[in-house]
C-alpha cells in the first residue's frame, strides 16, 4: 500500500502522462500509429524514476546538512563502574527529555515503513543513541555502541535493525551508514581533549565492501581519519561477512590495516573460520546470550561452548557476550569467561544529546 502523498503523486503523474501520450500521438507524425496508453505508460515510468532520484538527492542533501551542523557532546569517563538500574556515570550528557523508545511492530511489506524511514531521513529525525559495552565481571564501561533511531512525525522511534530492509529498498543504506560513520568521527573529535581512549562500535553494511565503487569512498574517508582509528570499531553482521568473496575480505583487511578494529555480530553458529576472520582483521566477535542459553542450540553447535573463549583468544579475537537481558543468564554463562558484555542488563541505549 502506497502512502496517501505517494498515491496522490502517482495519480497526478499518471494524468500528466496520459495527456502527454494523447498529445504526442496527435502532434508527432511518427507516433500516430502508437497507442496513447503505451506512450503514457513509458512516460509514467520515466516520471516516477525521476521522482525517486529527486527524493534520494533530497535525502542526501539533508544528510550532508545534518553532518555539517552536527554538534554532539558526550562526556565519557572510561573505567567508571556501571550499576544495575542506574544511569552509567560515563553518560552525563545523555538526554532524558525525549520520549522513551517504544518497541516497534514488525515491519510491514506495504511500503509504509519505507516511507516512514525516508521521511525521517529527509526531515532530520535520525537520533543517535549509545549503549555501554562493559568488562566482565567488573561491569566497567569499556566501549559504547552507537545506535541510530529514525523517528516519525508522531514521535514513534524505529529500531535501526528493523529498518535496514527498507533502507536497502530505498537505496539509502549507504547514506545511512555514511551518516553514522561521520557522526561517530565527529564525536571522537569532540572527545579528543578529555577522553582519548573512548571507543565506539559502529554498525555498517558489509555490502559496502563488495564493490570498489562503494568501498573506495569509505576507505578514503577512513584513511583521512586514521588518527582516530583507535577509537572506532567497525561492526559488520556475520551474514554479510559470509557473503563476501576474496575481494571483499581483502577490502575488509585493508580497513583493519588502517588501524580500525573490526567486529562481527549476529553470530548464529559456531562453525566459524576463526583463523580466516583473524587474518581479515576481525578483533571482536559478538555472541548472543539467548543462543548460548538455549540447550537445543548448544547441543547442535559445531563447537563446545566451553571451548569458545579459547578458540577466540588463540587467534587474538575478543568474544563479547551480547544481548544479556537478565542476571540469571549472566550467572548461567559466567563460566565461559567472556571478557566483555553488552545488553539491557548493563545499560539500555540512551539518547545522546545534540547541542
Amino acid at each position: 500500500m502506497i502512502s496517501l502523498p505517494g498515491l496522490l503523486t502517482f495519480a497526478a503523474l499518471s494524468l500528466v502522462a496520459l495527456v502527454l501520450g494523447v498529445s504526442l500521438t496527435r502532434l508527432v507524425p511518427g507516433l500516430a500509429g502508437q497507442h496513447p496508453g503505451v506512450i503514457a505508460l513509458v512516460l509514467l515510468l520515466a516520471f516516477w524514476s525521476i521522482r525517486e532520484r529527486w527524493l534520494r538527492h533530497a535525502v542526501q542533501k539533508r544528510l550532508i546538512g545534518e553532518i555539517e551542523g552536527l554538534s554532539e557532546e558526550l562526556a565519557l569517563v572510561r573505567g567508571t563502574p556501571v550499576q544495575p538500574d542506574a544511569e552509567p556515570a560515563a553518560e552525563p550528557q545523555l538526554a532524558a527529555s525525549r520520549p522513551a523508545i517504544q518497541p516497534m511492530p514488525e515491519p510491514a511489506d506495504d511500503g509504509t515503513l519505507l516511507e516512514a524511514v525516508r521521511d525521517a531521513l529527509n526531515n532530520n529525525r535520525v537520533e543517535l543513541h549509545v549503549q555501554p559495552v562493559v568488562s566482565l565481571p567488573q561491569w566497567r564501561i569499556r566501549y559504547f555502541e552507537l545506535l541510530a533511531r529514525p523517528r516519525d512525525a508522531s514521535g514513534r522511534a524505529y529500531q535501526a535493525a528493523e529498518c535496514l530492509e527498507a533502507l536497502d529498498a530505498a537505496g539509502l543504506r549507504a547514506e545511512f551508514d555514511a551518516l553514522m560513520l561521520l557522526r561517530s568521527v565527529q564525536l571522537v573529535r569532540r572527545l579528543e581533549s578529555r577522553a582519548r581512549d573512548a571507543g565506539f562500535f559502529l554498525n555498517l553494511s558489509a555490502a559496502m565492501l563488495e564493490k570498489p565503487e562503494t568501498f573506495n569512498p569509505l576507505y578514503e574517508f577512513l584513511q583521512r581519519e586514521r588518527e582516530r582509528a583507535g577509537n572506532i570499531v567497525l561492526e559488520f553482521a556475520l551474514s554479510g561477512v559470509r557473503r563476501l568473496d576474496r575481494g571483499g575480505l581483502y577490502r575488509l583487511s585493508r580497513l583493519a590495516a588502517l588501524g580500525y578494529a573490526i567486529s562481527v555480530d549476529g553470530i548464529d553458529r559456531l562453525d566459524l573460520d576463526f583463523t580466516g576472520l583473524a587474518k581479515a582483521g576481525v578483533r571482536f566477535l559478538k555472541f548472543d546470550a539467548n543462543l548460548l542459553c538455549d540447550p537445543d542450540w548448544v547441543a547442535n553447535a559445531a563447537l563446545n561452548i566451553d571451548d569458545l573463549r579459547e578458540a577466540c583468544t588463540r587467534q587474538g579475537l575478543t568474544p563479547v557476550l551480547a544481548k544479556v537481558e537478565s542476571e540469571a543468564d549472566l550467572i548461567r554463562l559466567s563460566d565461559l569467561g567472556f571478557p566483555l558484555g553488552q545488553g539491557l542488563l548493563f545499560g539500555a541505549p540512551k539518547l545522546a544529546r545534540a547541542a
